[in-house]
């Protein structure tokens, strides 16, 4: 982590100017960009430090097949995860993660925890909290919208779900 920090810092004193933001006429395009690359070596830094808190759907979908999933958690409203969830997946609101629920998953290098997709801020708020009490942690990357969209299979509850009626 030092190292990532050193080069981030070192990005940060690179002395790159703002990318400005130049009205064009309708139809113009520029022929390039002219915003620079970052160093290779802070990009590498960046793109391991990725890796480090983030798990790939089709990662996670060839782990299941294996045997070797990570413990999961969907963030999503208990609505969504009633309606199909992952296989495997446990629900958690970051409201309801403590030690005690987290030591009752199955042991693993890491737990990973979903939401509904990219913007959403569920699952980071549910990492957040898991790696406050000292677990280590990924974001599965795009949530449920990208595992649904590779087509990979989901579960439904056996609760049933409550459906509210629109006014």
């Amino acid at each position: 982590m030092e190292r990532f920090e050193q080069d981030v810092a070192e990005m940060a004193g690179l002395g790159t100017a703002p990318i400005e933001f130049v009205a064009r006429e309708a139809g113009s395009h520029p022929e390039t960009i002219d915003t620079p690359a970052l160093p290779p070596r802070v990009m590498a830094a960046l793109m391991a430090h990725r890796l480090e808190f983030e798990i790939d759907v089709c990662d996670l979908f060839d782990a299941q097949l294996r045997g070797k999933a990570p413990p999961l958690i969907d963030a999503r409203i208990g609505r969504a995860f009633r309606a199909a969830h992952i296989a495997g997946a446990v629900h958690m609101d970051a409201d309801s993660i403590s030690s005690d629920t987290l030591r009752l998953l199955p042991a693993a290098p890491y737990i990973a925890v979903y939401g509904s997709d990219a913007q959403r801020l569920d699952a980071v708020r549910v990492s957040h909290e898991i790696a406050k009490l000292g677990f280590a942690v990924k974001i599965v990357n795009g949530g449920f919208a990208a595992w649904t969209e590779q087509g990979f299979p989901v579960a439904q509850s056996s609760a049933p779900t409550h459906r509210i009626a629109a006014l």
